[in-house]
């Protein structure tokens, strides 16, 4: 490029050269790169993945490993303890986190951030294939990574049918779901596994001296299909097989258990009750009240959810019509649909904003150009939509959020580039070179102004933890966004202002009014105004500074509320109940019942109060899990057709949640109509210690504090108690008979749990051939008593007089983190009223102290989504602390000073002023999501401010004094500067304003970067000038008393490009 290192103005005949000359003047290549762009970037945009959110990489390892009938405590000891130890030596986890319930261990690995998830899986997979010491009657480990799925439909089956019927019809469904090309992963909801109960009594087995491990034993030997090999003759080969395994209850009933001697044969089916059906839990699931099976249709990674909903809708609109009447198959759940009404919304937002942005352009600067610097937003955009593949990136609702929080933003660099050229065809002429000479004169302060912006979003992109996902979407698009943006400008926008014939003449139109009064509220007002400020700029700065302490103030004092991982409306209203160890399975049924009933009360009231004709609850799905809890997931009508009211779904929530009240029997019922981004309840501490009692007890009355709180509420503990459990002793008299504690333990596991014959394939599905006594002999610790034990001899003797046992309290689960026991007690809160952040604060600075006096075995500290909110913070600061060093370095290169680039950073953390002030307008709380606001400013409000401080270093090397060198440079950019910010905000301003649901997530950083920008050009305008004037009195006291005496020293101003400041309004700002 061909810039004016000196200043002086060429002669107007000397050839303009370098890099903007030569695409100025070969308008086909500027058009050629411009239409490559497009192309690419539409091409990109139909075929780019489309999903809700961006995709969240969780770096989660879990292993899990069966022990069914194993008690928490043996599954500790005996399983996850084990695991923990196979695994903790591997290098790249960051932590270890345990969970031991009834049947069942779990061990979660979190992977360090820089370390391959995959290789960290294969090293976990040889160390747990390693442990040679798990107990015979475990399931084979099941390792797999957390992988990330989008939901997208949900298929119901329901009709008149029997369980096992209406089962195989939806294994039928679902296997017929997973052939469509557009469906690769489908789930099944609320049913239970087949399988082959063989019931014996104990008076049985005695009549013909039989053992249920004989029974297993038999069966394992008669139902069995064995290959053979081959007999190798001449014709050929013969292949040869036993086949004689049985499949179902009828075919095991054959198998013969005995022959006496006298010829006769004993069968299975003699002696045993054989139920060919179901596991024996109580899992089921109720679709608007009725019993029904789910089949739930997912996303992976690759694919588009709205692809995949579609063919499923399809499918379900043509395999109705083929089934018997009385059978509905019925999509719903189709998440689609709120994804396409979030991506409605922020295009329509976008538009807006983008006509928004036009129209000021277009008051400020002719039509013409206005519309050549407006071309630079799709080329930008579209040069964005091409590169977004190329860092995994989709299209969601974060990532269109940083096109609309970019669209002011990037048209600042064509502004810039546009009004210079534009203002040096009115001074010289328009001919080619002149406008090449305009363009070139700020092209290296206006591409220093961007880069800023690029690096203060940098830190966006490369962030960890929970919102990495979230802040990486924007970070990225806005990125791709300034560099196109830098291409388009420079190499574009002056080959296409070469063409179009000028626009200077004749000054009647709305942007000449528009400059000439604004030169004269800049003459008239603003230039006296500024005289003033800097003569009192003790004062000035004072004022300024007051600002900032009131607003630590307001923040401090809880007059803006500060929630750290906020929470914003979901799709579906979700409902959680779990029973009291010892209540009766049956009362499950009732509770679900009663909990539908009352959701169909809230539903009539609503629809009173708000007059609406549409019911508001749609579908309403429960899932009993096991007899103990179930779940609610509730398909409400969309927000946009509950009328001009908005219902909230938090008041629908509220109204669920009094009309059910408290339920007797249930130690868990929640309600949540709320996601969250730190995943759990925003307030989460975790007790551990070495002594389990006293953990247990520090833990509830650590959960009996908080209760005392307002504003908190589900305030739940871990530890809770479980079921009651006998504990077995051998006596002295067995072990003289010879039974040991293992014999005991497998006779008594054999009898009430079963023990497994076989597992056979049926079809599809997996189907486990259970041999136990029946359901009515394993019922009470009668049954026990009267057990009969078998010695190794063959005598039987009461169980009474070989064992005891002792009645304990068991654990429900057991937790552990890091290798240690861990309570976690945790809370819902209505952030509306209450800061989490601030209760934990409180919590450990007042009760933890005393909880240690108490408990000195125990420590507490936070977890969960606290623990998150913690690290966040941590990492939030350090990105900003990037951001700010990165800004600091690219305005020190240009400025060739040190000291410059620190009073030009002076506008960020008023421009956070301007960003709470603006949480205050609009009510709402300081989040995660308005620091990445804070960041993003950072890079943004310095760019006006860099180039009035290049402006008054220019004026100053001129001979000018540094007040009127200051007071004139305020007036030439007055103009430039207003415009850009107002770009910015008005770009922003639609989703400000934005009111439905789905913008609730992006509002926080919109209104930071909004209203600090605003701010902060209120800076730049008046604080800029009184620091240069302060700082450069200081630093002439100190050259002068260095050199000893009074002798007037002047500094030795910067010299970089800049557009001569003797022609007010003629080069704009920096980005706004």
């Amino acid at each position: 490029m061909a810039e004016m290192i000196d200043g002086t103005r060429p002669a107007d005949q000397q050839e303009v050269t370098g890099l903007i000359a030569w695409f100025a003047r070969n308008h086909v290549a500027a058009n050629l790169l411009m239409f490559f762009i497009i192309i690419l970037g539409l091409y990109s945009l139909l075929t780019i993945k489309r999903e809700t959110f961006p995709e969240v990489n969780t770096g989660m390892i879990n292993v899990q490993v069966l022990y069914r009938g194993g008690a928490p405590e043996e599954v500790e000891r005996s399983v996850v303890v084990k695991i923990e130890e196979a695994v903790e030596g591997i290098q790249g986890i960051k932590e270890l986190r345990s969970t031991a319930s009834e049947g069942s261990g779990m061990v979660t690995i979190e992977v360090e951030e820089g370390y391959d998830s995959n290789q960290i899986m294969d090293e976990v997979k040889l160390a747990v294939d390693g442990i040679s010491t798990l107990p015979g009657e475990t399931e084979r480990p099941v390792i797999s990574k957390r992988t990330f799925r989008n939901q997208a439909i949900n298929v119901q089956v329901a009709g008149d049918l029997d369980e096992s019927t209406l089962k195989e019809l939806t294994e039928t469904i679902r296997d017929e779901m997973l052939a469509l090309p557009e469906v690769t992963y489908v789930q099944e909801q609320g049913t239970r596994p087949f399988e082959i109960s063989i019931e014996i009594s104990e008076q049985m087995l005695r009549q013909y001296g039989l053992t249920l491990e004989q029974v297993a034993q038999v069966i394992r030997r008669w139902s069995i299909d064995l290959p053979g090999g081959a007999i190798r003759s001449d014709a050929g080969d013969i292949r040869l097989r036993t086949t004689g395994q049985a499949y179902t209850g009828e075919e095991y009933a054959e198998i013969v258990l005995m022959t006496r001697p006298d010829g006769t044969r004993v069968k299975l089916g003699d002696v045993a009750h054989i139920v060919d059906g179901f596991a024996e839990e109580e899992s089921y699931s109720f679709f608007n009240g009725n019993r029904s099976m789910g089949i739930n249709a997912m996303a992976t990674e690759e694919e588009d959810p709205i692809k995949v909903a579609m063919a499923v809708r399809e499918f379900v609109e043509k395999r109705q019509q083929t089934l018997p009447e009385g059978v509905q198959l019925r999509a719903w759940a189709d998440t689609t649909v709120f994804l396409k009404g979030r991506m409605d919304m922020m295009v329509s937002n976008m538009w807006m904003g983008g006509m928004l942005v036009l129209i000021v352009l277009s008051i400020f600067l002719h039509l013409k150009v206005a519309f050549w610097v407006m071309i630079g937003l799709p080329v930008a955009f579209l040069g964005a939509f091409m590169m977004l593949p190329t860092a995994d990136i989709s299209i969601n609702i974060m990532s269109l959020f940083g096109f609309i929080l970019v669209l002011g933003i990037v048209v600042d660099d064509a502004i810039i580039i546009g009004e210079a050229a534009y203002a040096e065809t009115e001074k010289h002429g328009y001919t080619l070179e002149n406008i090449v000479r305009g363009a070139q004169r700020v092209a290296v302060p206006a591409t220093f102004g961007v880069l800023t912006t690029i690096v203060a979003f940098m830190p966006l992109i490369f962030q960890t933890g929970r919102t990495a996902a979230f802040a990486g979407a924007i970070g990225w698009v806005v990125v791709f966004c300034l560099i196109f943006s830098l291409v388009e400008s420079k190499l574009i926008l002056p080959s296409h202002l070469a063409t179009m014939k000028s626009s200077h003449g004749s000054k009647r139109g709305i942007s000449d009014w528009i400059d000439s009064t604004l030169k004269n509220f800049t003459q008239n007002y603003y230039m006296p105004f500024l005289a003033k400020t800097m003569k009192f700029r003790t004062l000035t700065v004072s004022v300024f500074v007051a600002l900032i302490i009131l607003t630590v103030g307001l923040v401090q004092g809880g007059f803006v509320r500060s929630v750290w991982f906020p929470e914003f409306q979901s799709d579906y209203l979700i409902a959680e109940v779990e029973l009291r160890e010892g209540a009766p399975e049956s009362l499950i049924n009732s509770i679900v019942k009663e909990m539908d009933g009352a959701l169909r009360e809230v539903n009539d009231e609503l629809k009173v109060r708000y007059g609406i004709e549409d019911d508001i609850v749609k579908n309403v799905w429960a899932y009993v899990n096991g007899g103990k809890s179930a779940q609610f997931q509730v398909d409400l009508l969309k927000s946009e057709d509950r009328g001009e009211s908005k219902i909230p779904m938090k008041e629908i929530e509220v109204l669920w949640r009094d009309k059910v009240g408290a339920i007797a029997g249930t130690q868990k019922l929640e309600f949540r109509s709320m996601n969250r981004m730190g995943g759990g309840k925003p307030i989460a501490l975790r007790v551990q210690g070495s002594d389990s009692e006293q953990v247990d007890a520090a833990s509830l009355a650590l959960a009996d504090h908080l209760r005392g709180y307002d504003g908190l509420f589900e305030v739940q503990s871990s530890a809770q108690a479980g079921p009651e459990e006998l504990k077995l002793s051998i006596k002295p008299e067995a072990e003289a008979a010879g039974i040991t504690l293992a014999d005991l333990a497998s006779q008594v596991r054999q009898a009430f749990y079963g023990t497994e014959a076989q597992r056979i394939q049926r079809g599809d599905s997996e189907v486990r051939v259970m041999v136990r006594y029946p359901r009515e002999e394993r019922k009470s610790i009668g049954n026990l008593e009267y057990m009969w034990i078998k010695t190794p001899d063959g005598r039987e003797l009461p169980f009474g007089s070989v064992a005891d046992y002792e009645i304990q309290r068991g654990y429900n689960a057991i937790q552990r983190e890091d290798g240690r026991r861990t309570v976690t007690v945790d809370s819902n809160a209505n952030v509306e009223a209450v800061e989490p952040m601030k209760i934990v604060g409180e919590v450990f600075r007042n009760f933890v102290p005393q909880l240690r006096q108490e408990y000195p075995g125990v420590t507490v500290s936070m977890g969960g989504s606290s623990r998150d909110a913690q690290a966040s913070m941590v990492e939030m600061f350090q990105s900003f602390g990037i951001a700010l060093f990165g800004v600091y370095i690219l305005m020190a290169v240009p400025l060739k000073s040190y000291v410059q680039p620190l009073l030009i950073m002076t506008a960020i953390p008023f421009g956070i002023i301007g960003a709470v002030v603006g949480h205050m307008v609009f009510g709402i709380a300081l989040s995660s999501i308005s620091f990445i606001g804070f960041v993003a400013l950072a890079g943004v409000v310095v760019n006006d401010s860099l180039i009035m401080v290049h402006f008054i270093n220019r004026r100053v090397a001129e001979g000018a004094p540094v007040m009127e060198a200051a007071i004139e440079s305020g007036g030439a950019r007055f103009r430039a500067i207003l415009l850009t910010s107002l770009t910015t905000f008005f770009g922003l301003l639609p989703i400000m304003f934005e009111q439905s649901m789905q913008a609730q997530i992006v509002i926080p950083m919109a209104v930071s970067l909004g209203f600090g920008i605003l701010f902060s050009t209120v800076i730049t305008l008046v604080l800029i000038p009184c620091l240069y004037s302060a700082l450069y009195s200081v630093k002439h006291g100190l050259i002068g008393m260095f050199r000893g005496g009074d002798e007037e020293v002047a500094e030795p101003p910067l010299v970089v490009n800049v557009a001569e400041p003797s022609t007010p309004g003629a080069t704009p700002g920096g980005g706004g």
